[in-house]
């Protein structure tokens, strides 16, 4: 059950410009609630409907660089809605789009969204293991849900790299839920006559 976004609308003003988009599906929340109460909430604000059919969760446990995948279900994904997994044990299972039994992360265990093994998102550092979580002076990856901030236009393609959770994300007490399937995007224009989506994904394959 696919749900329709909230979108903030950018009007373009002028030859050369087009509508808000991000560069590629992105991970726009991830819930790290108590016992079973995992997800994981991707947005597709790319301008076109992406077939998710190669894409996956690749989850990396306590510091590991050899990931557990969970491939996404091969639907369409229109722009602008989001798909939502959930473990099967999830508290409301109205919210998922999908559901997996390894969906079972913590607050250590980095989780990456990847396109045919290329890495096109990412939440926490593959090859660390911090402890018990990443945190920040806003808040930690353990026992919370995080938000993507709607400034957000593209994912972090480097699941390497030094992460800090207060630079893209916002967060929200344990077990918060309601938020999912829902996610407000203000990417800004971009202009016309750029590779879309479709056909960047055409030529990467």
């Amino acid at each position: 059950m696919m749900r329709r976004i909230l979108a903030v609308v950018v009007l373009a003003l002028g030859a050369g410009s087009a509508a808000a988009q991000t560069t590629d599906l992105m991970i726009s929340e991830y819930v790290e609630g108590s016992s079973y109460n995992k997800a994981i909430e991707i947005f597709n604000g790319t301008g076109d409907t992406v077939n998710l059919a190669g894409y996956a969760l690749d989850i990396y446990f306590n510091g590991t660089t050899t990931p557990s995948s969970i491939p996404l279900d091969a639907v369409d994904l229109p722009s602008g809605e989001t798909h939502v997994v959930t473990h099967t044990l999830f508290v409301d299972l109205s919210f998922a789009d999908q559901v997996a039994a390894d969906l079972n992360f913590n607050g250590d265990d980095a989780v990456v969204l990847s396109f045919d093994g290329t890495p096109v998102d990412r939440l926490g550092r593959v090859g660390e293991d911090p402890g018990s979580y990443w945190g920040c002076a806003l808040g930690t990856t353990q026992n919370h849900t995080l938000r993507r901030l709607s400034s957000v236009c593209g994912g972090e393609t480097d699941p390497t790299a030094v992460f800090d959770p207060c630079v893209e994300w916002q967060f929200q007490s344990s077990d918060t839920i309601n938020g999912l399937g829902y996610h407000l995007a203000d990417c800004g224009i971009v202009p016309n006559g750029g590779t879309s989506w479709s056909s960047w994904k055409a030529g990467y394959r």
